[in-house]
């Protein structure tokens, strides 16, 4: 269900000032360098790597999986990879391929003797491809059928040509990393979502005023809704960008039950709740008047 990320705010002066510059211009040594120095500081343990995306096409709060530092290098690379994404110009907030930096991780993670400049080739393939999402986003927004096939033959392609850029060995390393990455997935899922569950529904209780009887009606719900991420899991397992479409889906199913929950005291501020997390989306992601996912 929607969280507002509250620690990104916190964060806010310094990512606006990394977008100081167009992000359209070419890139200088110093602004590649920004961007490794941030994808090295988003170094994630393997428990990270396994919740992040999820969590990401979600909108939970990812401060409770990630330090301050990995949420501030998170937004670094998505300002400097995908300066459009949801903004106006984006407005579903999907021009940021989270399932390419997750990829890019683990690559790094199962190779960490790859050289700098291998590393700046992968990452520059990134930007090189959310650059081609935007233009695709912006032809296709009228037609959300091709808008999703498309943007899956670019992820698809992307992942391909990453993969295609290391050695026989790093590639083993890889979907060495992958398995284990699927079997601990499975193993700690349950816990996992209890944990996030616990989380929201403690941050929803306070903020609304719920009562008991409210607080374990939407553990009920977010606990249906866990349910069906792990079907849906299981179904777009070679589709990132079909997981997270459909994810989107059951987010605004999930936020219609339990706005019928609510009291029109507690729906107003539900609203609130939505209209801050919309307004640090529209500028203080850390966009320079964009917004962040």
């Amino acid at each position: 269900m929607k969280r507002i990320l509250f620690s990104l705010l916190l964060v806010t002066a310094f990512v606006v000032s990394a977008c100081d510059s167009d992000p359209s211009s070419p890139v200088d040594n110093s602004q590649s360098s920004t961007l490794l120095k941030a994808v090295e500081q988003m170094s994630l343990s393997n428990e990270q790597l396994a919740q992040i995306d999820e969590m990401f096409w979600l909108e939970e709060d990812l401060s409770g999986l990630l330090t301050p530092t990995q949420l501030n290098a998170l937004n670094t690379v998505i300002t400097r990879t995908a300066p459009d994404f949801a903004t106006s110009r984006d407005p579903r907030g999907i021009a940021f391929d989270m399932a390419a930096l997750v990829h890019l991780r683990l690559i790094l993670k199962a190779n960490p003797d790859m050289d700098e400049t291998a590393k700046q080739a992968l990452i520059d393939m990134i930007k090189a491809s959310n650059a081609t999402r935007q233009q695709i986003i912006r032809d296709n927004l009228n037609n959300p059928e091709q808008l999703k096939a498309l943007l899956k033959a670019e992820h698809d392609r992307l992942i391909a040509e990453m993969n295609a850029a290391l050695t026989p060995e790093q590639l083993a390393n890889l979907q060495t990393l992958i398995d284990q990455l699927k079997q601990l997935r499975e193993e700690l899922r349950e816990k996992w979502a209890q944990e996030r569950i616990n989380r929201q529904v403690a941050m929803l209780k306070t903020a609304l005023g719920l009562t008991d009887e409210q607080a374990a009606a939407i553990k009920d719900i977010l606990l249906a809704q866990h349910e069906a991420i792990k079907n849906l899991r299981e179904q777009y397992k070679d589709d990132p960008e079909g997981l997270r479409e459909e994810l989107k889906t059951l987010l605004g199913e999930t936020d219609a039950a339990i706005i019928a929950l609510l009291t029109p005291e507690q729906a107003a501020k539900w609203d609130l709740l939505k209209t801050l997390r919309m307004n640090w989306r529209l500028g203080g992601g850390g966009h320079g008047g964009g917004r962040r996912g």
